[in-house]
């Protein structure tokens, strides 16, 4: 934890990028078969580079979710987004997205950190409980990263375990 890539390490990418460390995950985080850096497996990979452990699983709702965020576990989802079915997505669709779901309010939506976003001040948002649900559940199965401190409890896994 607290590792990241070095001054050397980002030395390449211009000081002028905002954020030269997502630069340098994405080159390192690039699968050149897919074409592009929503490779799974890469992703949890590089998070263990710095310390992380890191695993893919698929949850079957955001009951489930819900136990990784109360253990103080953010997750990152996989979303495809229909056409404007997803209040307050910057895109009109998505075939697929990834974003970190950071909480749930009191009313049961989902709070999320989302990339797309026209600044950093709109990365943070609220979905719809039910509407991100569906973009979550339709489109990946309910796929998510699992990145965490090492030590970290996990919750509890149910009667049928999936993590």
């Amino acid at each position: 934890m607290g590792q990241y890539p070095s001054a050397a390490d980002i030395a390449y990418i211009p000081a002028s990028y905002a954020d030269r460390q997502v630069d340098y995950a994405a080159r390192y985080t690039f699968d050149s078969h897919y074409n592009g850096t929503g490779n799974w497996p890469f992703n949890t990979a590089y998070a263990a580079r710095y310390g992380m452990d890191a695993f893919v699983t698929r949850l079957r709702s955001l009951d489930e979710a819900e136990a990784f965020i109360r253990a103080g576990i953010p997750l990152v989802a996989s979303i495809g987004v229909d056409s404007n079915s997803l209040d307050g997505f910057l895109f009109k669709g998505s075939s697929g997205h990834l974003l970190v779901v950071v909480g749930i309010t009191a009313d049961g939506n989902v709070m999320a950190n989302d990339p797309a976003a026209t600044s950093n001040a709109t990365v943070p948002r609220v979905y719809d409980r039910g509407q991100f649900e569906d973009a979550w559940l339709n489109h990946s199965g309910g796929i998510v990263y699992v990145i965490h401190p090492p030590g970290t409890p996990l919750p509890a896994t149910l009667a049928q375990a999936n993590w």
